[in-house]
């Protein structure tokens, strides 16, 4: 059995059904979904907010890869484009596989440049970390320590006040 933490984020089209259909698409290996947020762009701020969320999911026989391939899958069911010119562009869906634990509850470690865990930028994403600290206030990011911690400090605190609930926006399960 693996848990991951997953980062789920739309600023293309209708940005709430994106992330519906791919909260719908993990329905069976979902544990929790956090409050939606709207937040500014990250990396390259020529383009509409996004909508972000986390998801908490497990699964018994997943890898830390499955994971990767499961979020690419829904990526691409949503209509995913990647451009090569603008990495931190505009999409109608990301999700970022943040951590995965394995079986014992130890998180995994990867340096594959196709999936690097924990995600190496994720200690600095206050919308990855708030929507987290939601789901679980103790949590850990694995090398960089407690998400509380880290949205109280440099360079994510001054981040944290642009990322803005959305208690108005629920996830609509169509079963």
């Amino acid at each position: 059995m693996t848990r991951a933490v997953l980062s789920l984020g739309s600023n293309l089209g209708d940005r709430l059904a994106h992330l519906t259909a791919a909260i719908e698409k993990l329905t069976p290996v979902l544990e929790s979904v956090s409050t939606i947020y709207e937040t500014p762009p990250w990396g390259d701020p020529d383009q509409p907010s996004y909508f972000n969320l986390v998801a908490l999911v497990e699964d018994d026989a997943a890898t830390a890869r499955d994971w990767l391939d499961r979020a690419q899958a829904i990526e691409t069911a949503e209509g995913r484009v990647r451009d090569p010119d603008r990495r931190f562009g505009p999409r109608t869906l990301d999700i970022d596989v943040i951590v995965v634990f394995d079986a014992g509850g130890r998180p995994v470690r990867s340096d594959d440049p196709v999936l690097t865990l924990p995600h190496p930028r994720a200690h600095l994403r206050a919308f990855v970390l708030r929507p987290w600290a939601d789901l679980d206030p103790d949590a850990r990011l694995p090398g960089h320590g407690r998400i509380a911690d880290l949205l109280r400090a440099e360079p994510v605190v001054g981040d944290v006040a642009a990322v803005r609930a959305r208690p108005d926006l629920r996830i609509q399960s169509a079963g």
